[in-house]
């Protein structure tokens, strides 16, 4: 399984970050994990046309993470050779077949297709859930402490690899059960300090979490400007776990 930083920033526009995204490959399959805003360009200068995606992953619906779906959808329809048949299927937690809904009211057969369908599968909000992905992958998902659906992602591949997305998320006990002894943790670290509303994680809840669940390798990401990296990675590798910020294009395999 390949796992590759497609977006490791914010909303908050920067040259060289853009928003969330995340890209997961396994045997012949490319999954796009969350897309905010821009993700179509960033996967083309990765060598990945998004009309060629086998489907998408979301740890909620917030704009930062999923801006890019009605793009998706609408170029899956246009500027192809061989018009496309096959579905596109999205993973999400539950609400978001009811928000697709509500982009096609919107924007109608901009986005829709008589050629493919666009079959969503929810996934609790009040407990565990389990889906088997294209490539032999297997999604397995935690409630995320957030908001719009949250949850917690973690991708198993055939060969054994384990990776985990924390989503946004404040601190919570299921994120640390998921990541407990895995491959790769790709967390967001938002805030420098405690977050006032519990819904992102600063240096010492990340530090925490790594502690608690003690991956392989652990990369930051979403870091809003006011949290300085540098002093955030020290925190953080305190633990003696392996830590680094995650960039745009950043891969990991394994």
């Amino acid at each position: 399984m390949k796992f590759t930083i497609v977006g490791s920033g914010t909303l908050v526009p920067d040259a060289d970050r853009g928003s969330a995204g995340f890209l997961v490959e396994e045997q012949g399959t490319r999954l796009l994990v969350d897309g905010g805003s821009g993700t179509i360009t960033r996967l083309k200068k990765l060598g990945v046309d998004a009309r060629e995606l086998d489907g998408g992953i979301y740890s909620h619906r917030h704009v930062d993470h999923c801006a890019d779906l009605v793009p998706i959808l609408f170029a899956l329809k246009v500027g192809v050779d061989i018009p496309r048949t096959r579905d596109y299927p999205i993973w999400a937690g539950e609400g978001f077949h009811a928000f697709l809904e509500g982009l096609y009211s919107t924007y109608g057969t901009w986005i829709r297709s008589d050629r493919w369908t666009t079959q969503v599968t929810e996934l609790s909000l009040g407990g565990p859930g389990r889906a088997l992905l294209p490539g032999g992958v297997v999604l397995d998902t935690l409630p995320a402490n957030h908001s719009a659906g949250a949850l917690h992602l973690r991708f198993t591949s055939p060969s054994g690899f384990t990776a985990v997305f924390s989503g946004d998320t404040g601190p919570n006990e299921n994120l640390a059960i998921l990541a407990s002894g895995v491959d790769l943790l790709v967390t967001e670290c938002a805030v420098p300090g405690k977050d006032p509303w519990d819904s992102h994680l600063s240096p010492d809840d990340v530090a925490a979490l790594v502690d608690a669940a003690r991956p392989r390798r652990v990369i930051l990401t979403h870091l809003y400007p006011e949290n300085d990296p540098v002093a955030a990675l020290a925190r953080v590798a305190r633990v003696g776990v392996p830590v680094e910020r995650g960039y745009d294009g950043l891969a990991v395999e394994g």
